[in-house]
């Protein structure tokens, strides 16, 4: 399996967003402007981006998730059928817990697609950069259908849950393939919600209850169904993301892989896993051994949740100890998660920050890999 040596250095999408992209949604929810003048900033401050990201030495492009609200919003701004209200949620910091107003989608009414998720993402990104690959992100069906239901409300408009997966899998699995159509070489899926079933807190063996079983076999299947049999152009990737919560520099779960790894990494027809490992929070490196051979496993290991900078000759160190279970061509090197998986609580960096850990991504892989001919 051939990459190059920048394709080592990966990264998993959303970045900080500047006030200026901030100020402009307000007013355009406010009705202060319209819409296209909202779609002007965004096209500007994504260029900005892109640039910033070659500066990093990357070759590896996304608009930075730009457009959305956070990372489920592309897919429910398209798709009618969502409701949503503000819920209280459980984040976890070195500090402790505490609760934070979050948006809950819910579905109840049959979904409607309007508009294509990712609609005009590549086509934008390709007329800033002519070299690299263009990566675009999307909810993970599996995700999206599991938090989405809501008992007496969904089940009215759905028979089952499966029923309400397999529709949203479809819709996904359709997306993937026009932006593949349209010259994406990576498409990535996020599914924060496999951190449900990882810990010690819950168990997939018998002991955790037949609710979280069943729950972990939904998502599984949702996330299959969206991707299996998808051909893909030359070159091109579908990678798996699974983290434990981003927001504000926070997260909601802790635990290793070995719950999930076995039935994630065996069943998802996916090219890439990318997995944090940034601390203690998500286990060691043992459960890869589960990692088909053709598989890419990113690492995870540089933290988007604070400003301290790794060590290169530290995240080297790391990424030989991954080389003892998967082959170290392999392996590619990551932040953990985003910088701003919800646009209004990017994690707590200045965008010098964000930019030295992306240039710190690069600087790992080519110590790690090294320049091939």
């Amino acid at each position: 399996m051939a990459y190059s040596y920048k394709f080592h250095a990966d990264h998993i999408g959303s970045l900080i967003r500047p006030q200026s992209l901030l100020e402009a949604r307000r007013r355009v929810e406010a009705g202060m402007i319209e819409p296209e003048e909202l779609h002007e900033v965004e096209n500007e401050e994504i260029g900005k981006v892109v640039r910033m990201q070659k500066d990093a030495g990357l070759d590896l492009f996304t608009d930075g998730e730009f457009r959305r609200d956070d990372f489920r919003s592309g897919f429910v701004d398209a798709v009618d059928g969502f409701t949503s209200e503000i819920v209280e949620m459980p984040w976890q910091s070195p500090e402790g817990k505490v609760m934070i107003p979050s948006t809950q989608y819910w579905v109840n009414e049959r979904l409607r697609q309007r508009r294509r998720i990712a609609e005009g993402e590549v086509e934008y990104l390709r007329s800033l950069t002519k070299t690299g690959h263009i990566k675009v992100t999307l909810i993970s069906p599996g995700f999206l259908a599991e938090r989405s239901w809501r008992e007496g409300v969904t089940d009215k408009v759905y028979e089952s849950r499966e029923e309400l997966g397999a529709e949203i899998a479809e819709i996904t699995r359709k997306e993937i393939e026009a932006l593949f159509a349209e010259g994406a070489m990576y498409v990535q899926l996020d599914n924060p919600g496999y951190s449900a079933f990882v810990g010690s807190h819950v168990r997939l063996d018998g002991n955790g209850g037949s609710d979280a079983q069943a729950g972990f076999e939904r998502t599984l299947a949702a996330d299959i169904a969206a991707v299996e049999g998808v051909e893909r152009p030359d070159g091109a990737s579908i990678g798996m993301h699974i983290c434990r919560g981003n927001r504000s520099s926070m997260w909601l779960a802790e635990g290793g892989y070995d719950a999930i790894a076995e039935r994630v990494f065996s069943s998802l027809p996916v090219d890439r896993f990318l997995l944090e490992f940034d601390d203690e929070r998500a286990g060691g490196f043992e459960p890869l051994r589960h990692v088909p051979d053709d598989k890419v496993v990113v690492l995870g290991l540089i933290s988007t949740k604070t400003s301290q900078l790794e060590s290169v000759e530290a995240l080297v160190r790391r990424i030989d100890e991954a080389a003892s279970i998967v082959e170290i061509d392999n392996l590619a090197v990551s932040p953990q998660c985003g910088f701003a998986s919800v646009a209004d609580g990017a994690n707590k960096l200045s965008a010098d920050d964000e930019f030295k850990k992306l240039r710190l991504v690069y600087d790992t892989a080519i110590a790690a890999w090294g320049f091939e001919g």
